[in-house]
């Protein structure tokens, strides 16, 4: 369905020690899961509480000069960029291009990732619907506030949005976490090859795909950066940009913007052409 690129270009060297590690750990973690639930199932239907619309407008809000002034700087945490990836068909849906997560409620990187990725999208359009929830407590980093994407919905003029929660964090009697999503397998050949690729190990979460042409295989920082922080506090602290975790989230949420405007086509020009997402633009040569 795609055409397979040459190469995904190296890991970049900023990427932090612990990742390598951590990374891979989830990477098992997630083919296992997979592994274990992937056979004919019925989905689990999970109920979370709707996002507050205050919530939504204001990570919408976050002042285009906390984005210029952060940049792509969070010095405290240790940024992982995304990669820019050739040779791919481009991801599109409904005529423009598409950005495409995939991620386990239940997984800690998914649940850092995500924050980055709804600034980001809200810069270029509206969700309507998000639903509140935190990563798996028994997990490594336990318990990241955060977002689901399971019956998400956003409208943009630019792109289209596709969020996909697989895994919920509720535990089956086996054990294992219950399946609430099933990729096509166009989706899953996306996974697979990038997750491989990325040497973080096949099927691994996050997934972000900007297009086929910018590609996130795990959180833009360490969820420890944002581990037992209130979500309330998280939002509170965005505006002004001055805490280690709202920079590192801030910082990741530009480099997701810049691969975003190379998708499409620098527009919206506002938001293309302000001097955080330049910033990003240049360090990810998608200038």
């Amino acid at each position: 369905m795609h055409a397979e690129p040459d190469h995904l270009p190296h890991t970049r060297t900023s990427r932090f020690a612990w990742g390598a590690v951590v990374v891979i750990l989830v990477g098992v973690t997630a083919l296992l899961v997979y592994t274990l639930t992937d056979t004919p199932t019925t989905l689990r239907v999970v109920h979370r509480a709707e996002t507050a619309p205050d919530t939504l407008r204001a990570l919408a809000t976050v002042p285009v000069t906390t984005f210029d002034a952060i940049g792509i700087t969070a010095l405290d945490a240790g940024l992982t960029p995304p990669t820019v990836v050739t040779g791919q068909a481009p991801l599109y849906a409904a005529g423009k291009p598409e950005v495409l997560f995939v991620g386990a409620e239940y997984c800690p990187f998914c649940a850092a990732e995500r924050w980055p990725l709804v600034l980001a999208l809200s810069r270029f359009g509206h969700f309507g619907m998000l639903h509140d929830m935190q990563s798996s407590t028994t997990s490594v980093f336990p318990g990241i506030q955060t977002f689901s994407f399971f019956d998400a919905s956003y409208t943009s003029p630019y792109l289209t949005f596709m969020g996909i929660e697989i895994y919920s964090d509720v535990a089956a009697p086996n054990g294992a976490f219950t399946k609430i999503t099933n990729l096509t397998p166009g989706q899953q050949t996306l996974v697979t090859h990038y997750g491989a690729a990325s040497r973080t190990g096949n099927g691994t979460y996050p997934l972000v795909d900007i297009d086929n042409m910018v590609v996130s295989t795990t959180s833009g920082f360490s969820p420890a950066t944002i581990l037992r922080i209130p979500r309330s506090t998280i939002i509170s602290d965005l505006k002004k940009g001055e805490t280690p975790a709202s920079r590192a989230i801030v910082a990741s949420a530009n480099y997701l913007t810049a691969g975003i405007c190379a998708a499409t086509n620098q527009q919206p020009s506002s938001v293309c052409t302000s001097k955080g997402v330049r910033a990003a633009a240049q360090s990810l040569g998608v200038t």
